[in-house]
């Protein structure tokens, strides 16, 4: 059985200013979202992870670091950056504050089914399935009994819980959005994925 421990990113600039921060954009993390993933290492400093596997955007490498640093068990740990774990891409609308008015705004945080992002150049939700779930099936694939870090964004990372946990495509964003630093944990069984923790901050002080 793998476990996988699925961490958002710190909090960043950008997040505060409620703007688009996709996969083609980055911005740092604040001084709080430096401390809380300090915390959240502390609090999994006894997990002894087979791999680690971080997007290659700063703010997920930024946060890993600072969790990993906390852990007790790294020697011969593996930490690998992959592409295919960005944060969704926004296209245009990467770096702009969040229209809420906006229909097909809308329809990306509450009906990916419907969301149609062709006007400016974003990535659909089928997109970012197609390049987030084989990063998975590999990390499961060479750790079938280890524990294994995922440092990443939140739409890829609640679209990619709700995927796993057998959610319709209507309900991919459902339970959203996960807070800033926070742990999910899903155990990858021989029938399908069953959900542990969610969206756990309660090591925050």
């Amino acid at each position: 059985m793998t476990t996988f421990y699925f961490v958002r990113h710190g909090k960043t600039e950008l997040n505060v200013l409620n703007s688009f921060q996709g996969g083609g954009i980055d911005s740092p993390l604040l001084a709080e979202g430096i401390e809380q993933a300090g915390q959240l290492g502390k609090y999994l400093s006894d997990v002894a992870f087979s791999a680690a596997a971080v997007s290659t955007q700063k703010r997920a490498m930024d946060t890993a670091a600072f969790v990993l640093a906390e852990n007790a068990h790294l020697d011969g740990l593996t930490v690998r950056y992959h592409d295919g774990l960005r944060e969704m891409g926004f296209g245009d609308k990467e770096g702009i504050v969040v229209d809420l008015e906006n229909q097909q705004t809308q329809y990306l945080r509450t009906r990916p089914d419907l969301y149609d992002p062709t006007e400016f150049s974003g990535e659909t939700y089928d997109e970012l399935i197609d390049r987030i779930v084989p990063v998975i099936n590999q990390l499961e694939a060479e750790h079938p009994n280890g524990k294994v870090l995922v440092v990443a964004h939140g739409v890829v990372l609640i679209v990619l819980i709700n995927y796993l946990t057998g959610k319709e495509k209507q309900s991919w964003r459902e339970n959203g959005p996960l807070e800033n630093t926070s742990v999910t944990i899903l155990d990858k069984e021989e029938d399908g994925y069953s959900l542990k923790v969610f969206n756990d901050i309660s090591y925050q002080s």
